[in-house]
Parts: C-alpha cells; structure tokens; sequence
C-alpha cells in the first residue's frame, strides 16, 4: 500500500470514495459540502494507494488561521476520514493520520481539530477540549427573547449586498476564524452543517438604526417539507455574530419562521452576555467540550502563537521538554515556589477550559484562551 499526498487531479477520486463512504445517492456530493477539501488547487491531504494507483483510503486536511484578539493560531483541520469497506483492517488509517500529522507539523501548525472522537485519534494523542454550552431554545424562550428585546429591530434573510457587513460582523468577533468575503460565501453556499443534518441553510440579518447588526446562519427544517430529517429533530445554530440580543433574536425567528420544536445552540464559554440571555429566557441549558477532538503539534509553537494572549515573560513560566512522542512530552509550569508537571492533556485544558483543574497554578495574569466552536462554516 502506497500513502503518500494526493495529488490536485484526483481529489475527484478522493470525493468519490468519501461520498461512496458517507452519502446516499440522493445527498448533496461531498465535492460541493467541502470544497477547500476537493476542489481542485493545492492539495495537503493524504490518500492510500493500490500498486496500480486507485485510492481506497482519504484523510483530508484543510489550512487555516483562526483569530484570537491579537494572537493568529495556525491550525488544520481534519475529516472525510475514510477507507473501502474491503481495505479495512489493515491499519491504514493509522498510517495515513501520521502521515498528515507530521505534515502538519512541517507546515508550523500549532494544532489538528479532527472531527471525531475515534479510537484511531485518541489512541495518536489528540484530547477532548475547551468548554461550551449547549442552549435548547423551546418556543416559549423564543417568545420570551422577543419579547425583552428592545425596539426598533427589524429581521429579514441576508442577501448578496450583505456580504461585507456580515464578514465585518464575524471577523470582529472575540474568537473565530480568518476568511474574506469570497471564502464566507462559499461556506454559506456548501451548507455542511444543515446537509449533515439533513436539513436547510437559512441566513438571516438583524438590523437596527439602518445598519446590519447582528447575522446568523442556521440548519433548519424547510417549510416545504424539503429536508429529510425527522420532524422531532431540533433545528441547530451553525455560526453567528454581532450584537449579543441581535443574535437571540435571530435564533428566536429561526424558530418562529421553519417547524421545529426545539433550536440546539453551542455557546462557547467566552460568549457569557448570549448565555445570560438564553437561560434568562428559560432556554435549558447543558454543558460540555468543544466538537471534536484536537492534536497538539508542538507546545513550543502552540505558545508562540498564543503569546500575545499570555503573560509577559510567559516563556519564564512555561517550560517545554520535547520527549520522542506524544507519551514522552510533558510541561512545567512554575509559579513562585510552586512547579506543576503537565502532560498534552493538562496543558490543553490550562490553556482553552476556563473550568480547568489545572488552573490554580496558572500564573498571574493568565486568562483563558477562548476557541470558536469548531463544528460552524468551518467544519471538515
């Protein structure tokens, strides 16, 4: 079995056996749900291949920045994992993921967020992390949010002319994802969430004082009877920005607008004001980890990319003793007097869950570094 990159003519190969994997024949092509994956251009995914060259196994990788305030993480992300039902077994995948971590670690990522939680990955050393609630808003919040809302706003569909305020809107967001116009457009048009979901996309805009303040995109069940998902199915947020009360009222409508019993809001921790809003309103509230999984590259480059978001003198406090693999490698952390030794799990969540236990030997000045939640327009 040949792995090696797959080349820009055969990410059609590469679609085809994802969608031969993960799609019925009715369903919308893998090729048009993730197009950073397999539209032709500069491939760094990784494929296994028979001696006469057909693919039967894929691990796609996509780049990408995502913004923290001043700080910029370099990150990959990683999914339409699959293999032919008839090579399975033979420990391709585990070949294939080291193939993509170590070309994410020639790339100078920081970080790999895979999009699942497998034996496969946890067994390579990638962690659950960060924090995130999920809000259940029922018909009565919604109501209730429409209801605390101040006057003067007004809800339609987005449309093409909003495209800057809307990438306005996402790129002056606490946590979230470098992208320009085109790149927005072209995720709002994949719809990955809603179509994994087996519902539609729908955008809506909130505006207010003639200005654009507040946008939203969520899966959906259509009106018409369209998506094919249970009728018991929640309707689930994918990605938002803007004014905090903006926001719940969008989601509000969405709920309003297409039948749905219930809407799933992930609400990553840092977004406290929209969390205040949503259990105020009666929605129900849970709590758990970000989507996924993730793969520290190197804790040395993981610090150097969050140190604008880190105590001065960070490198005095934060110790690196780089082992032979992901077992060897531990942390120290040393405050005062005090020296605490982590290993890839306990410096991942010092780093991303403000609910860490690792967090009383924090050193002064640490704040916790805030993630988008991973499973929105960004999701491989």
């Amino acid at each position: 079995m040949i792995i090696r990159k797959v080349l820009p003519h055969e990410l059609s190969e590469a679609a085809a056996l994802s969608n031969f994997v993960f799609r019925q024949p009715e369903q919308k092509s893998m090729c048009k749900l993730f197009p950073y994956l397999f539209n032709p251009g500069i491939s760094h995914s990784y494929g296994a291949f028979t001696e006469e060259g057909n693919m039967v196994a894929f691990m796609g990788m996509v780049p990408e920045i995502i913004r923290l305030g001043s700080a910029r993480l370099h990150v990959f992300g990683l999914g339409s994992v699959c293999t032919h039902p008839d090579y399975r077994g033979q420990n391709i995948a585990s070949r294939l993921l080291e193939e993509c971590m170590d070309h994410a670690k020639r790339s100078g990522a920081s970080l790999v967020f895979v999009s699942g939680d497998r034996s496969l990955y946890m067994r390579s050393g990638c962690q659950y992390f960060g924090r995130v609630s999920f809000a259940a808003l029922n018909h009565t919040a919604a109501s209730a949010l429409q209801a605390d809302a101040a006057e003067g706003w007004t809800i339609r569909s987005m449309v093409p002319e909003d495209i800057f305020a809307v990438t306005g809107l996402l790129s002056a967001a606490q946590a979230g994802y470098e992208q320009g116009p085109t790149q927005l457009l072209t995720l709002l048009g994949a719809s990955a969430i809603p179509e994994i979901y087996r519902l539609d996309s729908q955008a809506l805009v909130a505006i207010r004082n003639g200005k654009i303040q507040a946008f939203a995109v969520a899966a959906v069940h259509s009106t018409d009877g369209r998506s094919t998902a249970s009728s018991h199915d929640p309707s689930q947020a994918v990605e938002w920005a803007g004014d905090v009360q903006g926001c719940a009222l969008l989601f509000a409508e969405m709920l309003s607008r297409f039948p749905a019993q219930q809407m799933i809001i992930p609400v990553p921790w840092q977004e406290e004001r929209l969390l205040e809003l949503l259990k105020a309103s009666g929605a129900k509230v849970s709590d758990g980890q970000n989507s996924g999984t993730v793969w520290m590259t190197d804790a040395a480059k993981l610090l150097a990319q969050c140190a604008p978001l880190l105590p001065a003198a960070w490198d005095q406090t934060f110790k690196v003793n780089s082992g032979s693999d992901n077992q060897d490698r531990s942390y120290v952390i040393t405050t005062g007097r005090e020296e605490l030794t982590l290993d890839d799990n306990g410096l991942l969540s010092l780093l991303f869950d403000p609910e860490s236990p690792s967090r009383s030997i924090a050193p002064k000045g640490f704040r916790t570094i805030p993630l988008p939640y991973l499973s929105g327009l960004h999701f491989v």
